[in-house]
């Protein structure tokens, strides 16, 4: 891969940040610059819901200046991302086409489990950690995402509505906090924290990571009763933590920001912070913290220029993935049609390959379209009536060993595609998801449940399909060894999808032998 300059912003609830990079791979690129403008969105969607028009014109002025920045500095790629306080907003869609008509740049409004995701392999590529368990936790203005990662890749992923301007916002109204206060914030911190506590119950780690400006700035402020520098990023202790945060609960904001390492900014939910990260240490048992300084940002660029490099490896193994075992053994959990999920999976991966070059379809994705069509049916295991919700259902809450709770995600929402109406708007677990995971659900959705028509019959006689260009439209052409009328019928039902997943008519017929 050629050496490029790589340009990210992350549009957070208590600012906008960008960083230029310059890189040779995904694991070796160096930081070149790294800027800052304030903008609280975050204030503006715990008061209204909504993302006033004076947010909207800051944003836009932030992400213009970015963008002449990166320009300046002959940056090949930008690459924009918006986290809880715009992926809450109910005009969200009108921030992101607004800003995409006045800068030029498109935006990616992040789902919190992707958010999660990006920022743990952030985390575990600067922590060097490639064999073993990593637990990094994030505190961002409007969420927290705590990221159990694997030989450096995802394992488990939570996020909390945990943020330290939301908090702040809601609990301490006080100057300083009043204790009763302090009280019920920790109480909600509680609260979140009881479903990752029963989903990461028996995991073990090998390191405790933090990223985020909170957690700098906390260690920062460790740093300087300890009597440094101020610019080293020591390991936190929570006990020597839990000291300083009963200091800034007695501080009132006048003199909090008067101290030493964070803005008046971060002064202002600093109490907040702190208390997230004393909370969740003590309650998974972490007694040190070492603060990251990748995060977000670096994860998605880590994660661009992972999918550049994908495109120069050999295909992704199709059946003799071992990650699929896991998928086999929940198919069999709830009593699947073996021999149909197999059909359908192979005739879902024909489809893949023949179409992923011209509609770009990433090739990590083949394994998820797999695991998803191998799974389809298990919904029956429930009912006969509305498996394919049953599907979803059942893949969602099942541990799948060897794939990611994001992944996971992704492949429970394929599988409840493969039949049924389409996505929208109504459907409220794919609608929190990010508009770049909606589309790829669409797709690999389209893809199943073509498969799935291909083997109405559960007969298993379709040898091949073959793609062709039929001007601005695309031909199906079935090979198989029986007549396949049904088939045929079953995909002019079921193509509807694929037409407006992937912006194209399709015909389809078949050739007997």
């Amino acid at each position: 891969m050629k050496t490029q300059t790589i340009a990210a912003i992350d549009i957070g609830s208590n600012s906008l940040k960008l960083a230029i990079v310059q890189a040779a791979a995904s694991d070796s690129f160096t930081v070149v610059l790294q800027e800052r403008e304030r903008v609280r969105l975050g204030h503006e969607t715990l008061k209204t819901h909504r993302l006033s028009s004076e947010a909207i014109d800051l944003s836009a002025d932030a992400i213009a200046k970015f963008r002449s920045i990166a320009e300046s500095r002959q940056a090949d790629t930008i690459l924009a991302v918006a986290t809880a306080s715009v992926r809450e907003a109910e005009n969200a869609a009108e921030f992101v086409s607004e800003i995409k008509r006045r800068t030029g740049v498109a935006i990616e409004v992040l789902s919190s489990l992707e958010e999660a995701r990006l920022i743990g392999i952030a985390a575990a590529q600067s922590s060097h950690l490639d064999r073993g368990a990593l637990l990094n936790i994030d505190i961002g203005g409007g969420s927290t995402e705590l990221s159990l990662m694997r030989d450096g890749e995802p394992h488990k992923l939570f996020s909390m509505k945990l943020g330290a301007v939301g908090l702040t916002e809601r609990f301490l109204a006080s100057n300083p906090p009043k204790k009763k206060e302090i009280d019920s914030l920790r109480e909600e911190i509680a609260f979140a924290l009881e479903r990752p506590l029963r989903k990461i119950k028996g995991e073990s780690w090998q390191l405790s990571t933090g990223t985020s400006g909170t957690i700098l700035n906390l260690a920062g402020l460790l740093n300087f009763q300890n009597g440094a520098n101020g610019e080293q990023k020591p390991s936190i202790g929570l006990k020597k933590l839990t000291a300083l945060n009963e200091l800034l609960a007695r501080i009132p904001l006048e003199d909090r920001i008067k101290l030493p390492v964070i803005s008046a900014q971060r002064a202002e939910v600093i109490v907040a912070g702190g208390q997230i990260l004393e909370n969740v240490m003590r309650a998974l048992g972490i007694e040190t913290l070492q603060p990251c300084y990748y995060a977000l940002r670096e994860g998605v660029i880590i994660d661009y220029l992972r999918e550049i490099e994908a495109e120069s490896l050999p295909p992704v193994p199709d059946m003799e993935d071992r990650r699929l075992r896991g998928v086999f053994a929940i198919g069999r959990r709830y009593g699947y049609e073996e021999r149909h999920a197999l059909q359908v999976a192979d005739l879902a991966e024909k489809i893949f390959d023949q179409i992923a070059l011209a509609y770009d379809l990433k090739r990590h994705w083949r394994t998820l379209l797999a695991a998803a069509a191998l799974l389809h049916d298990v919904g029956y295991h429930i009912s006969h009536e509305s498996h394919h919700k049953h599907s979803f259902y059942l893949i969602k809450n099942s541990e799948i060993t060897g794939f990611s709770e994001y992944e996971k995600i992704l492949i429970a929402h394929t599988a409840r595609y493969h039949r049924g109406s389409l996505p929208k708007e109504s459907h409220s677990d794919y609608m929190k998801l990010g508009e770049k995971d909606r589309k790829t659900i669409a797709q690999l959705g389209a893809i199943l449940r073509l498969a799935d028509a291909l083997d109405h019959g559960y007969e298993n006689h379709i040898r091949s399909v073959k793609f062709e260009r039929d001007g601005p439209n695309l031909a199906l052409k079935l090979v198989s060894d029986k007549d396949c009328t049904a088939e045929l019928k079953a995909v002019a039902q079921k193509k509807d999808l694929f037409e407006a997943a992937f912006n194209v008519k399709l015909s389809v017929r078949s050739d007997t032998r």
